[in-house]
């Protein structure tokens, strides 16, 4: 069943954005930005806190690799500047931007849209409506 996100940003419709770890949070989900550039990727998390959304984000096989630090660059992130993911991989967060709203169950107004489902959820309804 693949599940997809829709939401606006800055004045633009956003479509088809991949969702990670749907349902896995009670629909507490976070619009993700990688890249900054003229087309960055969006990704929507679902996770309790924007540090856990990056954790997330991390684990991710097809999006964290976008953020990990490969071991031939390890030399241009000295030691006491490094970050780190929840799992010890060093990560680059320069070109990643959270948005959302800590201490609501809601950070990022979106909607969730399930395969060919004619109908969006709300993310917070998503899980009564899977398990139903």
């Amino acid at each position: 069943m693949k599940i997809t996100a829709s939401c606006t940003f800055n004045g633009h419709d956003l479509t088809g954005i991949p969702v990670i770890n749907p349902g896995g949070w009670f629909g507490k989900a976070w619009l993700i930005e990688i890249g900054g550039s003229f087309t960055p990727l969006f990704v929507v998390v679902e996770a309790d806190s924007v540090s856990d959304a990056i954790d997330e984000l991390s684990d991710d096989p097809t999006f964290g690799p976008q953020i990990h630090v490969i071991d031939d660059d390890l030399g241009d992130y000295p030691e006491d500047e490094r970050r780190y993911d929840g799992s010890g991989r060093v990560i680059d967060l320069d070109w990643v931007q959270v948005h959302g709203r800590e201490g609501c169950d809601l950070p990022y107004s979106i909607e969730y849209h399930v395969g060919d489902e004619p109908i969006a959820f709300d993310p917070r309804r998503f899980a009564a409506w899977q398990f139903n």
